[in-house]
């Protein structure tokens, strides 16, 4: 087995997406039917990556509004907050090139648990903490 050197190696290229213009309640909806914990947010205009949505994030919205108004109104927030208003923007990038093990210390020294790959604006895949363990997973494996 060759061993990966570079970012597009790994990461994922069929990446789910939601819109800034998206509602609170279906982005949870999506990350739940598909067992993921990081969601790329596109311009609903563009198609260019704008942030991320994470379930931290949907988290804390969900804490916000059960301590503000309780827990009866925690459907309704979500399906009326908009995922502009609780995603992250000013999201840290990588290109398909970088090499893997620039991507690690990055994943080290901030403890995100995703990297969106982005090219000129466009959201190619997605680099997660979680394909470096199947990394090191296979990679063990190889070696036993």
């Amino acid at each position: 087995m060759a061993v990966p050197r570079t970012t597009e190696e790994i990461m994922t290229r069929n990446v789910y997406t939601c819109t800034e213009a998206d509602s609170v309640s279906s982005a949870h909806r999506l990350m739940t039917q598909k067992g993921i914990r990081h969601l790329p947010v596109v311009s609903s205009e563009t198609g260019e990556f704008v942030g991320v949505i994470t379930q931290k994030e949907l988290l804390r919205h969900a804490f916000g509004v059960v301590a503000s108004v309780g827990i009866a109104e925690l459907e309704r927030a979500g399906e009326n907050r908009k995922i502009a208003d609780v995603m992250t923007r000013d999201v840290e990038t990588i290109q398909p090139q970088l090499p893997l093990r620039e991507a690690g210390k990055f994943f080290v020294a901030c403890k995100h648990g995703c990297l969106p790959v982005v090219v000129d604006g466009r959201l190619l895949g997605i680099l997660t903490s979680a394909d470096f363990v199947k990394l090191s997973v296979t990679l063990l494996e190889s070696h036993t």
